[in-house]
């Protein structure tokens, strides 16, 4: 037992000394040559460059390239917006309502009655099939009465012709046209489309004109 313990030291002594292989010698190793790295470097400097003359020279063309599957649409040029149309300044005429109420139509008697009354007379002309109109329509019959003292008439363009009487020097060519009759028979004439605040000043100003 003592004896082959004895020779199992030894060989591990033997082991140590001789046979375990020794570390490389790093020091002594030649360093890689530095010439192989450089080209390496210039070819990848050159493959940069070329992409990036790529890519400046496909860079407008990627804004504009549709994806794939998807269609191109020419832009269409905008259209120049149509001057807006200048609204139809207010005309104020002196009307002259000298015919009797018998005399006159039967559809002018209600408004010449309330015109010698003494009241503010609106008369809106107006088509039925226009937007303007339509609007102008709701802004008269929502207009103020004053507690009486506005009458307001909604009349047909197409019977113009029967009131004569109260239009004569008054030209009512086209619909809406707005009438604003004070009681001295001056009329104020709103071509177009009126809206509330225009409208309730001409009455206004018609109102004052009776103090």
């Amino acid at each position: 037992m003592l004896i082959a313990l004895a020779a199992t030291i030894a060989l591990a002594a033997i082991w140590l000394v001789a046979l375990r292989p020794k570390p490389a010698d790093v020091a002594g190793t030649p360093a890689a040559p530095v010439t192989a790295i450089a080209p390496a470097r210039d070819a990848s400097a050159a493959s940069d460059a070329a992409n990036a003359k790529v890519q400046d020279a496909t860079a407008g063309d990627q804004a504009t390239t549709p994806a794939a599957g998807a269609t191109s649409t020419p832009a269409t040029p905008a259209k120049a917006a149509a001057p807006a149309k200048a609204a139809a300044p207010a005309k104020a005429a002196a009307l002259a309502i000298k015919p009797a109420i018998k005399a006159a139509t039967k559809r002018e008697v209600p408004v010449l009655r309330d015109i010698r009354r003494g009241k503010v007379v609106v008369m809106l002309f107006w088509s039925a099939t226009g937007a303007d109109d339509i609007a102008t329509r709701g802004v008269v019959r929502d207009l103020s009465r004053h507690h009486g003292k506005v009458a307001v008439y909604v009349i047909p363009l197409s019977r113009v012709g029967q009131y004569e009487s109260i239009t004569k020097g008054v030209t009512i060519s086209q619909s809406p046209t707005t009438l604003v009759i004070d009681r001295d028979r001056r009329v104020r004439s709103i071509v177009g489309l009126t809206e509330t605040g225009e409208l309730t000043q001409a009455v206004d100003d018609a109102l004052l004109s009776r103090d």
